[in-house]
């Protein structure tokens, strides 16, 4: 009881201490952990179709922290008028065909409805809005950026730095010098000219030195970089022969990923993998080319009328998460079929698969091709249009899975037949899982004193840095509160995670 007493009180007056310190300078980051995922992480994704495809086109589809205000437009085409914005149950958003959505807390997708209508002429389009403007991004000593491109005004495009050892991030300047914003990954909304955008970093001399000497040897450098028109999920990394981490490449709007290169050669095609160091340095690049007409992931390209997507998931060793399959769809459908790969260190479970109230009526199969890949058949039902989850499964999480990792899971191979007996593919969007230790709420793989300083900013209204509700709520009631700060002390101070779920967390005396 004493030592808890203890390290609670000394989380209070370090929380103290950093909120003062964050006051006096926004940059402060005592451990300099490196940022996130690039967007798609837990940020929810809102998708746009139009209905018909051949009726207009639609703009303002990505990912979008909650409470976003996102211009949504919608463009008639010669002969076809625009009449309403519906969501998923059909219920109309707004008639407006340009209007400001605010994101709700899931994934979600938005119609814009056309009325064929012989001699309507299609809307002009403001000149201003259709020219592209250069954003270049540039770092100073001690970073590398990623993001630039040439983008539409009112464009929300990601942007990323990534901190050199021995530096702490100090905020996004444009060309007079004024602060953009001091968060290291964000999203910039472009305006009608070209813009500058410059990563400030400062030099900690007190920061950690390099390891000793037998340590440093054993260590190669990985420098990753994208080129215009994209974000990679980390800079530079000084890592071992043989040690693993998975790289993530994203594409702003308006471009689409071309590869891994090393030097002029492809490296790997995979927007994200798993890479794995070799006996020396490697600089690698992610390639995006532009091409504007292209709609910003994840709306579904309409040379398509079915898009299956997986989600991302975060959750904790030890646990059971349920793993979904979507759908959308502007027609009717009769069979389908696709293959789902997961990592070699997560097996789903096959008999718990059920279809979700809209899939009632068909077959399911399943069957284990190999180590890593399933096949799925839903045969003998009719799917109408819209969006679903299709079908669910469970995925047990292993006790000594490793932690602070995404496992990707992809859905490839599909074939699915109209309901006139037509066979065709569809557009796929893969998913992952995320694990970090119970506990671990800034995702740095080690529960410590900052996790509970993060729980503890976190009730008090604050959002901070790299926060993973999933795993900051310790004892897994649904909620965040002081109990979860006592859960992470009792891990810190050698309890177990049961300790930290027993209801009121009783303590015994020392």
């Amino acid at each position: 009881m004493v030592n808890r007493i203890r390290y609670l009180t000394a989380v209070l007056v370090l929380l103290s201490s950093s909120i003062s310190l964050w006051a006096q300078d926004d940059t402060f980051n005592p451990a300099s952990p490196a940022e996130p995922g690039p967007p798609g992480g837990d940020v929810p994704m809102l998708s746009l179709l139009a209905d018909p495809v051949e009726g207009g086109t639609v703009s303002g589809a990505g990912w979008y922290s909650v409470g976003s205000k996102v211009t949504l437009r919608a463009y008639n085409k010669s002969n076809y008028v625009f009449e309403r914005w519906a969501n998923e149950a059909g219920e109309t958003v707004s008639t407006e065909s340009q209007f400001k959505y605010t994101k709700l807390t899931d994934d979600e997708t938005l119609t814009a409805y056309f009325r064929f209508s012989p001699g309507s002429p299609a809307d002009p389009v403001e000149i201003a809005k259709l020219i592209y403007h250069q954003l270049t991004v540039k770092a100073e000593e001690g970073g590398s950026v990623s993001g630039g491109g040439k983008y539409l005004p009112d464009t929300r495009v990601y942007l990323s730095a990534s901190v050199s050892s021995g530096y702490v991030f100090d905020g996004w300047h444009d060309e007079n010098g004024t602060l953009v914003s001091s968060t290291q990954n964000f999203y910039y909304t472009t305006l009608a000219r070209p813009v500058t955008l410059t990563a400030r970093f400062r030099f900690i001399p007190g920061s950690p030195g390099e390891p000793a000497m037998p340590e440093m040897l054993l260590m190669h450098k990985l420098s990753v970089y994208a080129e215009e028109g994209g974000t990679v999920n980390m800079g530079e990394s000084k890592m071992k022969e043989g040690a693993t981490t998975t790289l993530t490449a994203t594409a702003n709007t308006g471009y689409v990923f071309s590869g891994w290169y090393k030097g002029d050669e492809l490296y790997n095609a995979n927007r994200s993998f798993t890479f794995k160091m070799g006996a020396e340095d490697i600089v690698l690049t992610a390639r995006f080319t532009f091409a504007p007409s292209s709609p910003g992931e994840p709306s579904k390209p309409t040379t398509k009328k079915y898009a299956f997507y997986l989600l991302n998931k975060v959750t904790k060793p030890g646990t059971t998460v349920d793993y979904p399959v979507y759908l959308t769809s502007l027609d009717g459908l009769s069979d389908m079929n696709f293959q789902l790969t997961f990592p070699k260190e997560l097996k789903p479970d096959l008999a718990s698969v059920g279809l979700s109230a809209k899939a009632d009526g068909y077959t399911v199969s399943c069957e284990a091709l190999n180590d890593t890949v399933y096949a799925f058949s839903l045969t003998g039902g009719t799917l109408p249009e819209g969006n679903t989850s299709l079908l669910v499964f469970s995925v047990p999480i292993p006790q000594n899975i490793a932690t602070a990792q995404n496992y990707p899971v992809k859905i490839n191979q599909v074939s699915v037949t109209e309901t006139d007996g037509n066979t065709i593919t569809a557009s796929t969007r893969n998913g992952r899982i995320s694990v970090y230790k119970n506990g671990d709420a800034n995702g740095d793989n080690v529960v410590s004193i900052m996790d509970a300083i993060s729980v503890v900013d976190y009730i008090l209204g604050n959002q901070p840095d790299n926060f993973i509700e999933e795993v900051a709520n310790v004892n897994d009631d649904g909620g965040i509160s002081i109990i979860d700060v006592i859960g992470v002390v009792d891990i810190i101070l050698g309890g177990t995670d049961s300790d930290a779920k027993q209801e009121g967390n009783e303590i015994e005396p020392d």
